[in-house]
């Protein structure tokens, strides 16, 4: 193992990054936080609730700055904390020598499908949708109808804050590897290998890792297809999804 490093994963959510930082924490020597740490009611979710109320970006920055002293690998969405929190993040990752992924998906209409899923149904990972796809089924439970104003303004903000972090990166002269979706779970190549070329870039040899190497191939089951006809507005939603994504 040549100087590994801690990584900060920089995604937007429903993007594939759960997968990505269970392979990480089977391969890194350093330890995985709860992902998204800094969204509200996670780990680190009273650093930026402090911030919004006191707005003292000194402190935030102390503040990150003593928590990634832990070297800890992190998965961070970059549309749910305030930009300035995103921004300190990246600041002080630098400063401790953290190797960045940034994890995109091409397909937006697929991604805000999940997401906007997620919010009508409030199933957001494997174990929800087993307790809650069934009642939905059933009709125990009506899922919510989506807001459609707010699908808009989602793909909009998010291609927005995307830009936005990498001219950041580019502005402080971090190099980072680009993961795309698509590329690693539907491309030519097998999975593995994205696997270990991340790896060896990280400062990792995992030459006789094996079995560790299948994380990143452990993504969740998409079941959601068969609760497409419980959500009020599923087909107006998929409209607009089909009118607004360019990518």
């Amino acid at each position: 193992m040549s100087n590994p490093r801690p990584t900060l994963t920089l995604t937007l959510r429903r993007t594939g990054g759960t997968s990505l930082q269970n392979f990480l924490a089977q391969v890194s020597p350093f330890r995985t936080v709860e992902h998204e740490p800094f969204n509200p009611g996670r780990l680190w979710g009273h650093v930026v609730k402090k911030f919004q109320e006191d707005k003292d970006l000194s402190a935030l920055e102390a503040s990150i700055d003593s928590l990634l002293q832990q070297k800890v690998n992190i998965k961070h969405c970059i549309e749910v904390p305030p930009p300035q929190v995103t921004k300190t993040l990246i600041k002080c990752a630098k400063k401790h020598g953290y190797f960045f992924i940034v994890l995109t998906r091409s397909n937006s209409i697929r991604r805000l499908r999940s997401l906007f899923l997620a919010f009508s149904t409030g199933a957001w990972g494997p174990e929800q949708e087993a307790e809650r796809y069934p009642a939905i089924l059933s009709g125990e439970i009506v899922p919510a109808p989506i807001d459609l104003d707010m699908v808009r303004r989602q793909y909009w903000s998010d291609q927005l804050v995307l830009g936005r972090v990498i001219a950041q990166l580019r502005y402080q002269q971090i190099d980072y590897e680009w993961l795309v979706f698509e590329e690693v779970y539907q491309g030519e190549e097998p999975v593995s290998v994205h696997a270990k070329k991340l790896a060896t870039q990280i400062g990792m040899d995992v030459s006789a890792e094996g079995a560790k190497l299948d994380k990143l191939t452990e993504r969740g089951k998409q079941s959601s297809f068969q609760i497409e006809g419980f959500i009020p507005n599923y087909d107006a939603m998929m409209q607009v999804l089909q009118e607004i994504c360019i990518d």
